[in-house]
């Protein structure tokens, strides 16, 4: 499939506006429209993942956390982990950002499984989910997560 990109700038316009001419609605199209949508809405609601040969939708909401280990991306669940195709970078700007922070370079996590931040260690930062889990919070990412907590206490 040959895809062409047009831009017409002009301040007649108030938003901007995408358009996909197509002769007929394939998976590719559906797919390009649906990336679109969340990105505009940041309302990720649904991803594909895939397990041996299955394949899954999964509800974002479901996801415990996304995380990268050796080159593939997966998501975890309580069902189980889930391998994906879409990167850490694009889920962190199409997923609703009330839901999902990104606790290092190889993990976002959705706090709403989140049962606490534990702080005993000085300078660290573990994120113990309900499912008895945790995950660390990278060195970088602490003052994004204090700045995070601090807001939320408010």
């Amino acid at each position: 499939m040959d895809i062409k990109v047009r831009t017409n700038i002009s301040n007649e316009y108030q938003n901007i506006e995408i358009c996909i001419n197509a002769p007929e609605r394939t998976e590719e199209v559906q797919r390009l429209e649906n990336e679109l949508q969340a990105k505009a809405t940041k309302n990720l609601k649904q991803i594909v993942g895939m397990q041996d040969n299955d394949i899954f939708l999964i509800n974002t909401s479901d996801i415990i956390m996304f995380f990268s280990e050796d080159k593939n991306n997966f998501c975890k669940t309580k069902d189980g982990i889930y391998k994906i195709k879409e990167k850490l970078y694009y889920l962190e700007e199409v997923l609703p950002i009330k839901d999902f922070i990104r606790i290092s370079n190889s993990a976002i996590v959705n706090i709403n499984h989140v049962k606490c931040f534990n702080t005993s260690i000085i300078g660290r930062i573990v994120v113990k989910f309900k499912d008895g889990s945790e995950e660390n919070v990278s060195k970088r990412k602490t003052s994004e997560i204090m700045k995070f907590l601090k807001e939320r206490s408010e």
